[in-house]
């Protein structure tokens, strides 16, 4: 049986991979639809790509539903400085030819969730504004809950500032909802992401020539505008394909359960992610935070998976710009 999700998501590149590796293993994973949120860049760029990432993979048919513009109660900070002015740096994509559906994402978080006859999946690749307010206006929602699998948070050194990573730091208020819900969550903080990084090597199963791997491959040799990352000078670091690659493939990936604070106090740590990895605190674990990444196997197994989808024959050659 297959895993119901829905994809809450602000792509950014890694965003993209993510979405595509989801959209592959259909037989693995049925995606209900995918919500978007600002963060990497604003919430109608955030949209457009993600109608631009279902669209090369032939999947048009998938609803998009835009949600929150600002955090809730922060500004909003963006991240072009790393990912482009398009947040799609490098992939070159075509304008989408269908539109956002006009329900907003939180209001359809509350409804599927709510009509979903089986629990579902979280997949939290941004901010986690459209969840936290799905939760606090539903509560009734954390039944039909199975898991949150989220992208953020930071056991060491930020990447935004030095205390905090960035999606929790843009709406360190809706992480704080999220984390205190009593919800069953995966984590996958910097410590562990920044272990997939996408070096030459690890590209090489990715076909070049396709029409979905090729705007891949070229987004993950581009000049990296934002400067060194913390996981080497050899490649991006793919933050977010992980939270897919773990639904598909748990044995790569090793952990323990934590508790996780997140600091909401404006102030040099604002968005920090205390990740008790030590139980010291005697407070309760809330997550089960992913320590290591057999990034290898991952990206091999990434690149596999993609390229059923330029097999798959009813893809527009039109997808690409």
């Amino acid at each position: 049986m297959s895993t119901r999700v829905i994809i809450d998501t602000d792509p950014g590149q890694d965003d993209a991979l993510a979405v595509l590796l989801a959209l592959s293993a259909d037989a693995e994973l049925e995606v209900a639809g995918i919500t978007t949120v600002a963060g990497n860049v604003g919430i109608a760029q955030t949209t457009m790509n993600a109608l631009r990432i279902c669209q090369l993979a032939g999947r048009s048919d998938l609803g998009v539903y835009s949600g929150c513009a600002q955090p809730i109660l922060r500004p909003l900070h963006t991240a072009e400085f790393i990912c482009g002015t398009d947040g799609l740096a490098g992939m070159e994509l075509a304008p989408p030819r269908q539109a956002a559906r006009a329900e907003h994402a939180v209001t359809f978080l509350i409804e599927t969730l709510r009509a979903s006859p089986t629990t579902m999946t979280l997949c939290a690749l941004g901010p986690l504004t459209n969840i936290a307010l799905a939760l606090l206006q539903a509560p009734d929602i954390k039944a039909k809950i199975d898991r949150i699998v989220i992208m953020g948070g930071a056991r060491d050194l930020g990447n935004i500032t030095a205390a905090a990573e960035f999606n929790f730091f843009v709406d360190p208020h809706a992480a704080a909802v999220v984390f205190q819900a009593g919800l069953p969550i995966t984590l996958f903080p910097l410590s562990a992401t920044y272990q997939a990084v996408a070096t030459p090597a690890r590209l090489k199963d990715f076909d070049a020539q396709g029409v979905v791997g090729g705007p891949i491959v070229s987004m993950l040799k581009r000049e990296r505008p934002g400067g060194a990352s913390l996981g080497g000078n050899d490649g991006h670091p793919m933050h977010d394909p992980c939270v897919i690659a773990w639904l598909l493939w748990p044995e790569l990936f090793q952990g323990r359960d934590c508790n996780v604070a997140i600091e909401t106090a404006e102030g040099p740590t604002v968005g920090r992610s205390t990740i008790d990895w030590w139980g010291r605190s005697g407070e309760p674990a809330n997550a089960h935070v992913i320590e290591t990444v057999d990034a290898d196997a991952m990206f091999a197994r990434i690149a596999q998976s993609v390229r059923s989808l330029d097999a798959t024959p009813s893809r527009p050659m039109e997808a690409l710009s």
